[in-house]
């Protein structure tokens, strides 16, 4: 299968000293997962509409949000420059690993402007245009666009001022991150989230390696027993396969209170798959069927 090449070679990288940029240039030249298709940019703008929007809606900001924290924001910074277009004034973004590549920021920019009148329609306003000159290095990052990025960085204790940030947000992010690690990183979002402001997380609780191998279904990772997912599962492209109610109890033990939440649950063809599966003990009879299956969640918190 084609998705087991991939994890195992992943797994290898994620041994060496350069790892990760060898785990890069994979995905450009031979899988070309990278630069990102501008359709899925265009997405991620979508999200930030979201965003803004929930800040409007259920956060005391009637101008919107002037800061922003982003948590594994990555490596063209698509949801950052979209922020920046809605009028957010500064953002801290911070990674795990030094992740950002300007050579994808200047192609994220390039597709987006070439999508400037779609843009505006989905935020039914008008944008601020970016410079014409893509910022290369973090200085001109923040010199240009207010925007401060920090990695490596520790999203579970990142020092920042309490109460600081207006939007607190993450971004196809807590999927990737063990489930260990979460309750920290959640409580400092707590923490870092003014009184007026929100949390806003969108995550997809789908396995990843069927975007790359049609053969698997988005359900083939909860057949593995937590053994053999760990001779696959690498560090640099880490699943943690948690479902929705395990995400929503960490939430709430962080402090967070659930304002609004949209989840894309699985259809009545997905049902009947998940009850042919030969489920891992881990998720068997753990999940109400439609718990189990549900894709992708975005939700929306305030500081309880």
């Amino acid at each position: 299968m084609k998705w087991l090449a991939k994890a195992g070679l992943q797994k290898v990288f994620s041994g060496l000293p350069r790892g990760q940029r060898l785990n890069y240039l994979f995905q450009r030249y031979v899988t070309h997962g990278l630069p990102r298709p501008a359709e899925f940019m265009v997405e991620y703008f979508g999200n930030a509409v979201q965003y803004l929007h929930a800040a409007s809606l259920w956060g005391d900001l009637p101008q919107g949000p002037r800061r922003a924290y982003e948590f594994g924001a990555g490596q063209d910074l698509a949801n950052a420059l979209s922020l920046y277009a809605l009028g957010v004034d500064r953002q801290v973004l911070v990674d795990l690993r030094p992740l950002a590549q300007w050579n994808l920021l200047a192609q994220t920019m390039e597709d987006l402007r070439a999508r400037w009148t779609r843009l505006r329609a989905l935020a039914g306003r008008e944008l601020r245009p970016w410079p014409a000159q893509a910022p290369a290095s973090m200085i001109q990052l923040e010199r240009a666009l207010g925007i401060s990025y920090h990695a490596p960085a520790d999203a579970r204790a990142t020092g920042l001022e309490t109460g600081s940030f207006d939007l607190v947000s993450s971004n196809h992010v807590l999927e990737h991150i063990p489930a260990d690690d979460l309750p920290a990183i959640l409580a400092e979002c707590r923490r870092l989230v003014s009184p007026r402001g929100v949390v806003c997380h969108l995550w997809n609780m789908q396995d990843h390696y069927a975007e790359f191998d049609r053969s698997i279904s988005v359900y083939n990772f909860l057949t593995l027993d937590e053994v053999r997912w760990g001779l696959v599962n690498s560090s640099l492209h880490y699943q943690n396969r948690l479902r929705l109610p395990d995400y929503l109890g960490m939430f709430k033990d962080a402090g967070l209170r659930l304002v609004h939440r949209q989840v894309w649950w699985p259809s009545p063809e997905d049902l009947e798959l998940l009850a042919h599966l030969p489920l891992a003990a881990k998720f068997a009879g753990r999940y109400t069927p439609r718990e189990l299956g549900a894709h992708m969640a975005l939700a929306v918190f305030k500081a309880d």
